[in-house]
């Protein structure tokens, strides 16, 4: 395996994990709530499990790989090069969400999806001191309203 396909294989699969944690969070939300309330309700065994659910979705529908997509994402930006990215769910749709810098040092975000590949979105270019978070950059960032970069990662 060369040294791209494991930058990027890892993160996908990080991201695969976190989009499953979403659909986890709310079912030990729930417990803790049942909990609270003074249920004591034993373990259950439903014939559905949303994990299994959403992995085999994301298998069914994902047809784009990281390495595809960010190759569609590096063309957008001339001579720019992808500072980070991640798959997720923007707007209700499965997408690649990628941060772009070029040579003078400005940033864009591109969103591409993942079912074609094709590129959904590129921002206008924004200095990088207009950008914040990981990677050295402190504080919040101007894209938090955009659904951007935001504390440690793509929100």
């Amino acid at each position: 395996m060369d040294i791209l396909s494991k930058k990027v294989l890892i993160p996908a699969i990080v991201a695969a994990v976190a989009v499953g944690a979403i659909v986890v969070v709310p079912s030990a939300v729930a417990a803790a709530e049942e909990q609270r309330m003074g249920h004591n309700m034993p373990q259950i065994n439903g014939t559905v499990n949303a994990g299994e659910a959403m992995k085999d979705y994301l298998n069914e529908n994902v047809d784009v790989t990281f390495t595809e997509a960010t190759e569609t994402a590096q063309a957008e930006v001339e001579d720019g090069r992808i500072v980070g990215g991640h798959l997720g769910v923007v707007q209700g749709y499965v997408v690649y969400r990628f941060f772009i810098v070029d040579p003078d040092g400005t940033g864009y975000m591109t969103i591409v999806d993942a079912g074609n590949g094709e590129v959904l979105y590129t921002s206008e270019g924004m200095e990088m001191g207009a950008f914040h978070g990981p990677m050295g950059f402190g504080g919040q960032s101007h894209w938090k309203g955009h659904g951007g970069w935001h504390g440690a990662g793509w929100r």
